[in-house]
């Protein structure tokens, strides 16, 4: 049975702990061993019965043990889970409660929350997070490191550059282009191609912000 570690041990790794808790897979194909986190203190206070074991830039990956990264933003989930990439560690998808088409092509990594749609032929990049209630249509390409938060929805043939942030309530139109590093505001109505390293909110959506 594999040690499942979990990179990240604020707000977000808290919830994804209690997601890995009462998973099909805990006990059976893994069991939760702790936590990475260079704030050996963050948990204090929580009732989390699993350790801070170190810092994700120290730690040495050992061969029985499979991981998460639970950090939310796009560039920090990058920035922390590198070293354990580095190290030929193993990744492993969390998918409860979530079924998808044999046609969909998932890479490593991905977190998915409770009760989120795939349709069909959809691809999905390395350490993407996709929180629950969001909808993704047939034929969407989403990029490594995005984060699509609660209740979003991605139209059809949409694709999502990589490390794209997509608020909650936000709606991506079939067929539009999310450039790499964008931002969607919460509630946006994406009716158009967003530019890479922009901020859009509104409905239809306008950019408010370039990098």
């Amino acid at each position: 049975m594999k040690d499942l570690v979990i990179i990240g041990a604020g707000g977000f790794g808290r919830t994804i702990y209690w997601q890995c808790d009462a998973d099909y897979g805990n006990g059976r194909e893994w069991t939760i061993k702790g936590f990475l986190d260079d704030r050996p203190h963050i948990l204090d206070g929580f009732g989390i019965p699993k350790p801070i074991l170190g810092s994700p830039f120290t730690y040495r990956a050992q061969p029985d043990e499979i991981w998460l990264c639970a950090i939310g933003e796009p560039q920090l989930r990058r920035k922390y889970a590198a070293p354990i990439v580095a190290q030929g560690a193993e990744f492993i998808n969390l998918r409860t409660e979530v079924a998808f088409p044999a046609s969909c092509r998932l890479g490593q990594g991905i977190i998915f929350e409770r009760k989120v749609q795939v349709g069909s032929d959809t691809r999905i990049g390395d350490f993407a997070t996709i929180l629950s209630m969001s909808v993704i249509g047939h034929d969407v390409t989403i990029g490594d490191y995005v984060q699509i938060a609660s209740f979003a929805f991605i139209g059809a043939r949409a694709i999502i550059g990589d490390a794209v942030q997509i608020h909650p309530h936000s709606c991506i139109l079939p067929g539009v282009r999310i450039g790499e590093r964008a931002v969607v505001g919460a509630g946006s109505v994406v009716v158009r191609d967003v530019p890479a390293d922009s901020t859009v909110f509104g409905n239809p959506a306008k950019v408010v912000f370039t990098r």
